[in-house]
């Protein structure tokens, strides 16, 4: 039987409006949440849920390509490239979900990051919010 371990959420903004935060153009990126997971020592066989949600808002007429990147410490474990045009809708909601498997014993920090693959630019406006599900069995 599944049963959950650990829940953990992050909310920096909870409402649109809330923030501006210009996002950078890559290989700058700007972090916009982070928490932390235990993994019990008897829970080897695991799965940890991640879920976003991130409001931007593109600030030119042309599309913004937005790269989330989602980090177990230093390591890389999901990215999701997500395109905004302001010229048919100007601000949006992106959410994903990434699931990190088999984490290994002990605390680990996630980290929600968001980088600028376009010259066009685009800003986090809120809400953002990223949470933390562990499973184990």
């Amino acid at each position: 039987m599944t049963h959950v371990i650990w829940f953990n959420a992050s909310v920096p903004a909870v409402v649109t409006d809330q923030v501006h935060i210009e996002i950078p153009l890559t290989p700058e990126k700007v972090i916009l949440a982070e928490l932390g997971v235990f993994i019990a020592p008897h829970y080897a066989n695991n799965r940890v849920q991640l879920i976003a949600t991130v409001g931007v808002g593109g600030e030119e007429a042309s599309i913004s390509q937005l790269l989330f990147r989602l980090f177990r410490g230093t390591q890389e474990i999901y990215y999701a490239l997500q395109g905004v045009e302001p010229g048919y809708e100007r601000n949006m909601i992106v959410s994903f979900q990434a699931i990190d498997t088999n984490v290994s014993e002990g605390s680990h920090g996630y980290s929600l990051y968001v980088e600028r693959m376009t010259e066009s630019g685009a800003a986090v406006i809120g809400p953002i919010n990223l949470s933390a599900t562990v499973y184990a069995w």
